[in-house]
């Protein structure tokens, strides 16, 4: 069971984090009040959002090409299998 002193503190705390969600989830000023309802703040909206998405799809698409690539590669060698039992067998005894 909590003490009194702990579940205040956390009370506080929450409302605090709660009182604050609302200023954190604003843009700036220009783009929160001048263009809310705006068409024109809406095409700057996803025009931010376009030129944030574009880098990790381009690095993406190219880390999946390699990947495919190195998957597909004719001629791709696989290790050899050891026999471990076998290869003990022919190695010449230790002296102590």
């Amino acid at each position: 069971m909590m003490r009194p002193l702990k579940s205040s503190l956390l009370v506080l705390v929450t409302a605090a984090v709660a009182r604050a969600l609302p200023a954190a989830a604003q843009s700036c000023a220009m783009c929160g009040s001048a263009l809310a309802n705006d068409p024109l703040g809406r095409a700057f909206s996803w025009s931010i959002l376009f030129m944030m998405a574009t880098p990790y799809t381009v690095i993406g698409a190219a880390g999946a090409w390699l990947y495919y690539m190195h998957r597909r590669a004719p001629g791709r060698r696989r290790g050899d299998v050891i026999d471990l039992v076998e290869a003990g067998r022919n190695r010449p005894p230790t002296q102590a």
